[in-house]
C-alpha cells in the first residue's frame, strides 16, 4: 500500500485495563491478518489480573504503561508513542477479520480520509452467572444503529473506538485539545468531534468489520450512562464553540432527520431491550451477573 510513493505504515493502539478474559484472542486475531501492522502498542492502564503475563508472550506487542486511570488517558499515552503513519485504535474485546488492516492501509490511500470506522458484530444477549445465554445470536445492527443514530444526532461521522483508524497528521492535530475526563465524554465521539470542527472527514468502511462481545448494551446502569453521556459531550463542544468554524464537515439537517426518523422505532426497541435483560436477571429472578 502506498501513499505519495511512501509505503503506509500502520500501529495499533490497544487500551487496556484487566482484560484476560479477552487479550488472547484479540492479539490471535492481530497475528493471522494477511498484512501485519507496523507495530501493536498494550497500554497497561493499571492491570491487576493477567492480562499482561499473556500479552508479555506475544513478541510483536509492545507493552507501554499509563498509571492515570482512564479509557481517554490510556488511549493518549498508545497515540503518542505511536510511530506509524495510521493510528488504529480498538478495545481488547475486539477481534478484528484478516483483512483488516489490509483495508485501513487500502482506505487510506485517499488522502482527502483523516479518520475511518466500521461495525462490529456483537452478542445479543447478556451473560448470566458468566455464561453467555444462546451466544450463537450474533449481529451487526446494533453496532451499525449506533454509527447511524449518532452520527445523525451530532450531524458528523462518529467515530466507534472499538474499531477506528486516524492519521498520524490528524491526531497531531487535534491531541492538545482531547478531553481526557471520561465522565465528561466520550474518547471517541470527543475526538470525532474535534476532527470534524477541523474540517478533516472521517468516514465508516464497508469491510473494516470486527467481532466484539457487545454484553456492555445488556448492563442497564452502564448503557444508561453511555447514553447521557453523548448529550454531555455535544454540549461539552458546544459550549466550546468547536463546530463552529465554516469549514466544518457536518450531515445535513434534512438527512440527519430522516436517519433518525427511520431509526427511532429500533433505537427504542433497544433500550427497551437492555433495561429487561438487566432488570429481570437481578430483580425478578435474583441471579448474580458478572460483567466485564
Amino acid at each position: 500500500m502506498e501513499y505519495n510513493n511512501k509505503p503506509l505504515t500502520l500501529s495499533i493502539v490497544i487500551p487496556a485495563y484487566n482484560e484476560e478474559r479477552y487479550i488472547k484472542k484479540c492479539l490471535d486475531s492481530i497475528k493471522k491478518q494477511t498484512i501485519m501492522p507496523d507495530e501493536v502498542i498494550l497500554v497497561d492502564n493499571n492491570c491487576t489480573d493477567r492480562t499482561i503475563d499473556i500479552a508479555s508472550k506475544y513478541d510483536f506487542v509492545h507493552i507501554v504503561t499509563e498509571s492515570k486511570q482512564g479509557m481517554a488517558n490510556a488511549r493518549n499515552k498508545g497515540f503518542s508513542v505511536a510511530h506509524s503513519d495510521i493510528i488504529g485504535r480498538i478495545d481488547v474485546d475486539a477481534q478484528l477479520t484478516p483483512t483488516w488492516v489490509e483495508v485501513v492501509l487500502k482506505t487510506f490511500r485517499n488522502p482527502s480520509v483523516a479518520a475511518i470506522t466500521g461495525p462490529g458484530v456483537t452478542s445479543t444477549t447478556p451473560i448470566i452467572r458468566g455464561r453467555q445465554i444462546f451466544p450463537s445470536l450474533r449481529t451487526a445492527i446494533w453496532s451499525k444503529l449506533y454509527l447511524l443514530i449518532s452520527s445523525s444526532v451530532m450531524r458528523l461521522t462518529v467515530l466507534w473506538g472499538a474499531n477506528m483508524a486516524i492519521r498520524k497528521s490528524t491526531w497531531d492535530l487535534v491531541k492538545e485539545s482531547v478531553c481526557s475526563d471520561d465522565k465528561l465524554v466520550h474518547e471517541d465521539q470527543d475526538i470525532s468531534i474535534l476532527i470534524a470542527g477541523k474540517g478533516l472527514r472521517s468516514v465508516v468502511v464497508p469491510g473494516l468489520d470486527i467481532r466484539t462481545d457487545g454484553t456492555t448494551y445488556f448492563f442497564w446502569p452502564k448503557f444508561k450512562e453511555y447514553f447521557l453521556r453523548s448529550f454531555k459531550t455535544i454540549d461539552y463542544h458546544k459550549k466550546l464553540g468547536t463546530l463552529d468554524n465554516p469549514e466544518a464537515i457536518r450531515i445535513s439537517t434534512v438527512r440527519s432527520v430522516f436517519v433518525i426518523s427511520l431509526s427511532l422505532i429500533p433505537a427504542i426497541f433497544f433500550i427497551i431491550a437492555s433495561f429487561l435483560f438487566f432488570y429481570i436477571p437481578e430483580q425478578f429472578l435474583k441471579i448474580d451477573r458478572l460483567f466485564r
